[in-house]
């Protein structure tokens, strides 16, 4: 656990540097290079958070040499006299008994055993809080949804991205933006709303774009990092910045083909439905 705990500081305190970093460098980045090379950005940082890299680096052989342990003393044996007869004197090696090695834990190494325990419980609540809520949403939303049964504009949009997956549509009673919901049983939630067949075109384009580039599983990996590195301020600005940087980039991937006409048709349908 101790060791655990460890490698958790090293890549937090590593994650911390990195994520202030970039957030004091994203004004000039955010001009410079394109949304998508700043979600990727955003995604490694997220991978250096979890991955021990530095663990993999080979380490130069120290030069041997024979160690005394700090909690251990030596005692060089002292020879013995022996008499055998006037004026003849021998020396015989005994050997003096060795004082046992102290084995107290120190204090440092219970404290950090109990902060390791800390972060493990803060963890669990997090992860356990995190899937409740999300269970209980797609619950909520599945109950009040009604399918989508024969859905051919969707049909032309997965053609056109070539995806081959079945991709369920559903129209959920709630009043929230459309959603791509599940990884392993995808559905994309429609508000139920009067959307105009061009729009909706436009709707499907953005999530099957979500899905095709994997965003929901970046999502949930973001989720899992800042679960490990809950006591880390900056693991939420990282996982805030992931999400923004990720439906950015997905607007421009989308739009990159698009005409003039049809990139304003796209962005005021994403507004309209926002608002």
């Amino acid at each position: 656990m101790y060791e655990l705990f460890k490698t958790v500081l090293i890549l937090s305190l590593f994650g911390f540097g990195i994520t202030a970093l970039l957030l004091c460098l994203k004004p000039i980045t955010a001009k410079k290079f394109p949304a998508k090379w700043q979600y990727y950005v955003w995604v490694a940082v997220l991978f250096s958070m979890i991955i021990p890299v530095y663990k993999l680096i080979p380490k130069k052989e120290a030069q041997k040499l024979p160690l005394v342990p700090q909690n251990q003393v030596t005692v060089q044996e002292a020879p013995q006299i022996t008499i055998e007869s006037p004026g003849k004197i021998t020396l015989e090696d005994t050997p003096m008994p060795e004082p046992a090695a102290t084995t107290r834990t120190p204090q440092r190494m219970k404290n950090m055993n109990i902060l390791a325990h800390i972060w493990l419980l803060g963890m669990g609540a997090y992860l356990l809080v995190v899937i409740i809520s999300y269970l209980v949403y797609v619950n909520r939303k599945r109950k009040n949804a009604v399918t989508i049964e024969d859905n051919s504009l969707l049909h032309e949009v997965k053609q056109e991205l070539k995806i081959k997956r079945k991709i369920k549509t559903r129209i959920s009673g709630d009043y929230d933006s459309p959603m791509l919901v599940g990884v392993l049983f995808p559905v994309i939630y429609l508000p139920r709303k009067e959307i105009p067949a061009e729009n909706l075109r436009m709707v499907y384009l953005h999530e099957l774009t979500h899905y095709k580039r994997k965003d929901l599983l970046i999502k949930w990996l973001s989720l899992f990092v800042n679960a490990v590195h809950w006591f880390n301020p900056l693991a939420y600005l990282l996982c805030s910045n992931v999400s923004e940087s990720c439906e950015v980039s997905c607007d421009m991937q989308v739009t990159k083909n698009m005409s003039d006409t049809e990139q304003k048709v796209y962005m005021k349908t994403i507004l309209d439905l926002v608002e």
